[in-house]
């Protein structure tokens, strides 16, 4: 049987993913910095733009972010919303990805939990991740809301599934370019521990994208899992429990469904 990828494809796709890459990490560092420049000039002594503002900072970069990708898609001729495959989903799977988010937030908790328990995790680790998201958890839920629950999601979903994986998927076989657009979304994390369980969460996402050609249920997970965390509250009996098969329903479920199209 003639095999459908070939080698030029496969490096073409992966040129775009570096270069969406290098252009993500471009734009969010340059707008950071103008934007601190120009709040030193205008309030040189109120904010220690870095640190008490540096959620702001993140929310006003990601938007910049996510208006350089709309300019790029008119500059290849199409637009943001079929560049980043904003493509319909099956109105009875929008709860199931949600509850997937809040159920896969959970898992997580506990697997990190565990794994620190029983000092599987090095503690330079933790610490360097509770460091990075202080000043996220510490802001108010009006800014938390704004930066994890949506311009988070929606600039690394628009990159990181609907362009990366969006043209990886093209070229390789689906499950090598979840797992290299996961790859991907983990380094941009940038701590260890980031790394690690974002790669994690990217597999997941990715698999939800292939599924259904779609960002619309990634999308939906990622804000669900990102407002979980930051509100879900602490751990209790039935979040010890139930998350794990409940995540293993829904995706059964989801299986199910395709699997039925098929015939």
């Amino acid at each position: 049987m003639e095999n459908k990828y070939s080698v030029k494809g496969v490096l073409i796709a992966l040129a775009k993913c570096l270069l969406f890459f290098a252009l993500y990490l471009l734009i969010q560092v340059a707008s950071v910095n103008l934007m601190s420049i120009l709040l030193a000039l205008i309030a040189p002594h109120k904010y220690d733009f870095f640190t008490q503002m540096s959620v702001e900072l993140t929310i006003i970069s990601g938007c910049f972010t996510i208006l350089f990708f709309a300019l790029l898609a008119k500059l290849f001729k199409t637009n943001l919303s079929d560049m980043a495959h904003f493509n319909k989903m099956p109105p009875r799977f929008v709860l199931s990805v949600i509850i997937m988010g809040v159920a896969t937030a959970y898992t997580v908790v506990i697997a990190l939990s565990g794994l620190e328990l029983l000092n599987l995790i090095p503690e330079s680790w933790v610490q360097v991740q509770n460091d990075t998201y202080k000043d996220v958890n510490n802001a108010s839920p009006l800014l938390q809301l704004l930066s994890v629950g949506i311009i988070a999601p929606l600039l690394e979903e628009i990159l990181f599934r609907g362009c990366m994986l969006g043209s990886l998927k093209k070229e390789m076989h689906p499950w090598i370019a979840i797992c290299l657009s996961a790859l991907f979304f983990g380094l941009a994390h940038g701590t260890p521990l980031g790394i690690m369980y974002a790669t994690v969460l990217g597999i997941i996402m990715g698999w939800l994208f292939v599924k259904f050609n779609s960002i619309l249920p990634s999308l939906l997970f990622h804000i669900a899992y990102n407002l979980t965390v930051s509100f879900g509250g602490g751990l209790s009996i039935f979040t010890l429990i139930l998350p794990i098969p409940i995540l293993i329903l829904e995706i059964v479920d989801i299986n199910k469904y395709f699997r039925g199209k098929q015939k």
